[in-house]
């Protein structure tokens, strides 16, 4: 294993282990806000479904030959 492959592994890790946390409180609070009022859910869902639309859009235009 060379010093590359490691350091790119720490990289990842220390990318991807701060964004799950982040992602995980952030949907317990949604979750949680969401059960106390039907307009603060209806307004995080709608949110939450744009951005998947456009993550969505991006995954295509980048990783396919489609436009």
């Amino acid at each position: 294993m060379s010093l590359k492959i490691v350091m790119m592994f720490l990289g990842w890790i220390f990318t991807i282990v701060p964004l799950l946390v982040f992602l995980v409180i952030s949907t317990v609070m949604i979750v949680g806000a969401g059960k106390d009022d039907d307009l603060i859910k209806a307004l995080t869902l709608m949110g939450v479904s744009i951005f998947l639309m456009g993550a969505i859009t991006l995954a295509i235009v980048y990783l396919t030959n489609l436009i």
